[in-house]
């Protein structure tokens, strides 16, 4: 259920004007702030759910390719395989 960017604002205009008017009560206070603040938050997740599923992927492998340019990797360590006779491997240590 998506919730319109306009009643939200209004909301948390009508929180803010609450914690105006308790103005003396740093507890009240409080709490309307913190409405106001999920509010901000509820907006904020709304707008990275319009971000597509590639573009969320992408920031959750931090940095790392995907797509077709993500098998690349796979593909360039196998490229460097060469026949060392009984040498295992591309360690430093293969004689």
């Amino acid at each position: 259920m998506a919730i319109s960017n306009q009643s939200v604002l209004t909301k948390m205009m009508s929180e803010l004007q609450e914690a105006l008017a308790n103005n003396d009560q740093t507890a009240a206070v409080r709490e309307h702030v913190r409405a106001v603040r999920m509010l901000c938050d509820l907006m904020l997740e709304e707008g990275n759910a319009e971000a597509g599923p590639e573009q969320e992927l992408a920031k959750m492998m931090g940095g790392m390719h995907t797509g077709k340019t993500g098998s690349s990797g796979i593909q360039s360590a196998g490229k460097q395989t060469a026949d060392h006779g009984e040498a295992n491997g591309n360690s430093i240590f293969d004689f």
